[in-house]
C-alpha cells in the first residue's frame, strides 16, 4: 500500500509540473491572445501580412499570423515597456524549423537588454517578450 501511495504521489507531481509548463506560454489561438492582452490593458494587434511577409523574406516559412502587444508601466521613477510578440506557424514542424532565425530576431528586439526577456517555442508558436506581457497573453 505504501508503494502505491508513493507511485501515485510521484505521478501527480509529474502531471502538475506538466500542467504548469503548458500554462506558462501565451494562448495558442491568436484571437484569444489578443483578447487576453486587451483585458490586461495592453495595446494588441494581429498581423497576417506585413510581419509574416518580412519573416518570409528572411527565410522563415510557414508563418500564419503574428500577434503583438505592449503597454507602458511605472517602474519606480521611470517608465518600462512590457511587450510580447507571438508568431503563429501553420504547424509545429514549421516553428521548429524557424526557431534559430526567429530566436536571433527576437534577441535583437530586446533593445534595452532587459534581463526579464524570454524567447521560447511552444508547439506551433514562437513567442518573446517580458514575462509580465507573456503572462498577460494567456
Amino acid at each position: 500500500m505504501k508503494k502505491f501511495a508513493k507511485i501515485t504521489a510521484v505521478a501527480l507531481v509529474a502531471i502538475m509540473a506538466l500542467a504548469l509548463l503548458v500554462a506558462c506560454g501565451p494562448a495558442s489561438d491568436p484571437q484569444k491572445a489578443i483578447d487576453a492582452l486587451k483585458k490586461h490593458e495592453y495595446t494588441a494587434a494581429k498581423d497576417t501580412t506585413l510581419v509574416p511577409a518580412a519573416l518570409t523574406l528572411a527565410g522563415v516559412k510557414g508563418v500564419d499570423a503574428v500577434v503583438s502587444g505592449s503597454k507602458t508601466v511605472k517602474d519606480g521613477d521611470k517608465n518600462k515597456v512590457e511587450s510580447v510578440t507571438i508568431v503563429y506557424f501553420t504547424d509545429s514542424a514549421a516553428a521548429k524549423d524557424a526557431w534559430a532565425k526567429v530566436e536571433e530576431y527576437a534577441k535583437k528586439d530586446n533593445k534595452d537588454n532587459d534581463s526579464d526577456w524570454t524567447v521560447k517555442q511552444s508547439g506551433a508558436m514562437i513567442y518573446w517578450g517580458t514575462s509580465a506581457a507573456i503572462k498577460a497573453a494567456r
